[in-house]
């Protein structure tokens, strides 16, 4: 499974739980604790926002799944 993440820093994966850190896209600020959370395959999921303590920016989290499998064709 591949996954992306916005506001934040993936530290772990195994099948659809993933483990990381929240990361202010500000300034890059990396909280020293680690959060989890389970991504729907083929989807994303909002985790909690939070605020940077550094440089107090407002930090959207998502957690998305990549499928990088073969393509289908419609026709």
């Amino acid at each position: 499974m591949a996954t992306e993440m916005t506001g934040g820093k993936i530290v772990g994966e195994r099948g659809t739980v993933v483990t990381f850190r929240q990361k202010c896209e500000n300034c890059g600020y990396v909280f020293d604790w680690n959060k989890t959370t389970i991504v729907p395959a083929y989807g994303s999921r909002k985790v909690r926002p939070f605020t940077c303590p550094e440089c107090g920016n407002y930090q959207e989290v998502e957690v998305r799944y990549l499928h990088k499998g073969p393509r289908q064709e419609t026709n």
